[in-house]
């Protein structure tokens, strides 16, 4: 196994293990407010939205970003 492939992998166990952690420590329910509905929910699926929600706000304004980017002739 070569030295960056080797790195990758510690890599990845790290943050599958922390991952672990977090949703192991994460399973009671909390009650949140959305505009007007009320929910009942495991912190964890909160988080999960939340992430999710992160995930394709930042890869829409990336793409935003860069589209703009190649219709003005690219960086100068």
């Amino acid at each position: 196994m070569t030295g960056p492939s080797r790195a990758k992998m510690i890599v990845g166990i790290v943050i599958g293990a922390v991952g672990a952690i977090i949703v192991l420590q994460n399973f009671q329910r909390v009650d949140t407010m959305v505009l007007f509905w009320r929910m009942t929910l495991p912190h964890i699926a909160l988080l999960g939205i939340v992430f999710g929600a992160g995930i394709v706000l930042g890869s829409a304004l990336t793409v935003m970003f860069y589209r703009r980017l190649w219709a003005s002739g690219g960086a100068t």
